[in-house]
This record gives structure tokens, sequence and C-alpha cells, in this order.
């Protein structure tokens, strides 16, 4: 088996722990008497984070302006997109004033570079909505709740069945016409130069159909630096933008230790044999924010 050593950034040993930050379409509403506080949101190299507000601004002061790969301004909304050589940054601060008067006459949040996850939408609403706006949300917020609910269930239900192929049985993932198809595909595999840890080998599997289904990627890795290295999580994205998270374990994560010993790191997601067609890019971090990027990800 070919192994394919990368280079590692150095081990920020002084680091803090990557801050919690929220990622996807975001809706914050604000209200003139609450008390002020700062949202940390995620971006990430690549991807465009937009910022909506329901008034027109008077300008937008961004922290560390120079190092985003682009930004744009409009009336009543910016965007931004992070550039690579962003990914170890602390959080910047940005602050955006309003020209209607109204309170708060400026906001301000934090954007934290995170290896994978990012804001794609926010939008910020200052005005207060008629009470048939709050039941909706509130009716919406409660069928959420149950869905989540029900999804617990059904997760935890699995975990407490048998394991190997007689949990895949159990699961409904498996007969006489559905199968388990493995593939090796470190050859094929792209990570990136600034990867903190090394690619020795990788494989990746699937099972299920077009109705429901699940994929695994397992990786070999090495850690050439000085610090242990956790999974604390990981993302896998398509072509398209379209994103999948993994699904929960009740382990407790390898640590990759430095040194010559390698460890190895598993993760598994709901995907049809439909959306495991492609190729797809899967990014692992740790708690430090110190990620692996893998590129040309493929499913048997």
């Amino acid at each position: 088996m070919a192994l394919a050593l990368l280079t590692s950034t150095a081990d920020a040993a002084e680091r803090p722990p990557l801050p919690p930050c929220e990622a996807g379409d975001v809706r914050l509403e604000v209200e003139a008497d609450a008390p002020a506080r700062v949202p940390a949101l995620c971006i990430t190299p690549d991807l465009t984070s937009n910022f909506l507000f329901d008034a027109n601004l008077a300008r937008v002061e961004l922290e560390g302006r120079e190092h985003f790969r682009r930004v744009t301004e409009a009336a009543d909304s910016f965007m931004v997109v992070p550039s690579e050589a962003m990914r170890d940054m602390e959080p910047l601060r940005v602050t955006v004033y309003f020209v209607d008067g109204a309170a708060p006459a400026s906001l301000s949040f934090l954007l934290v570079v995170h290896p994978a996850r990012a804001v794609r939408q926010l939008d910020v609403i200052r005005q207060t909505r008629p009470v048939a706006f709050y039941k909706q949300e509130a009716l919406e917020a409660r069928a959420e709740v149950q869905q989540c609910r029900e999804e617990k269930a059904r997760m935890q239900a699995e975990q407490r069945g048998p394991g190997g192929l007689r949990g895949l049985r159990a699961a409904g993932l498996l007969d006489d016409v559905l199968g388990v198809a493995v593939k090796r595909i470190h050859k094929d595999i792209k990570p990136r130069p600034h990867n903190a840890l090394g690619l020795l080998a990788a494989l990746s599997a699937r099972a299920g159909s077009e109705v429901r289904g699940r994929v695994a990627v397992e990786v070999e890795l090495k850690n050439p630096g000085t610090k242990p290295w956790a999974l604390a999580g990981a993302m896998l994205r398509g072509a398209k933008g379209e994103e999948f998270t993994p699904l929960p374990v009740e382990e407790t994560p390898v640590s990759i230790l430095p040194g010559a010993t390698p460890g190895l790191v598993m993760v598994e997601f709901e995907a049809t044999t439909k959306q495991a067609r492609g190729a797809y890019t899967l990014t692992l971090w740790d708690a430090d924010g110190r990620s692996v990027i893998l590129d040309n990800v493929t499913f048997p």
C-alpha cells in the first residue's frame, strides 16, 4: 500500500480551542431593549456567506478585510468569501451601521474561521412582527422538535440493536438485493497541502438503496505535530454545495498521538445510493480547529 504523508502546518500549542459558532441559514431577531450580545458566525475558506438586513446600511466595518478573497457590499446586505490563507486566523469582528435611525443603530458579529462550517445566509430582523408570525414560528419550532425527537429515537434504537451485518439487516439496509460495497480510495483522494495530519490509507463503504442508505469513510492518519489530535467534527460536502453531517457515535474518539503510530478515524453519514454518486470533500477537525481536508472522496 502506497503511503502519502503530507506536510503539516506547525502545531499552534498556544492556540485556544475553536469557539462555537452558528452555520447554515440563520435568522437573528434583535429587539431594541434586549441585552447587547455579539453572535459568533462560522465562515470557511472559499464558501460564500451572505448577510441580509431589514434596513439599508450606512457602512460596514470589517476587521481583516484585506485577507478576504471577496467582500461585496450592497444597500441592505454584504457578502464575504474568505481566502484559503485565513484558516488559522482568530475570530474577526464586523460591525454594521444602519441609516434608518431605528434601534439598535448598529450590530456587531464575530466571524469565526471554521474548517468546514459556514453561515450560508444570515437574516437580521429588527422590527416587531405580528402575533400571528410568532404563533406560526412556535408551531414550526414544535414540529421541528418533534421531528428531531423521532429521529433521535430511531438512531438510538439502531445503536441498541446488533452490530455488524445483523445491525445492517435490522436497520433495513441489507436484503437479498442490497449489499455492502467497499472501495480503497487513498490513491484517488487529494489531500490539501496544509492538512494537520498526513494521510496513509483510506477506504469508503456504501450500503442501502435509492430510498435509504449509509456511506462511511475510514482514513488512517499520522500526526507529524506535537499535540494529540482527536476528531471533534466532520462534514461531507458535494460539488453542488450539498452537506452531510455524520451520524453520532457513542464511543470516545480515538486520539492520534504525535509520532510514528497512526490512528484510524471512521465517519458515517446517511445517504442514498443516488446521493453517494460523484466526488465529495471530507473535512475533519479537532477541538482546536486543526483540520484534515480530503478532496475527491468517492463511494463504491
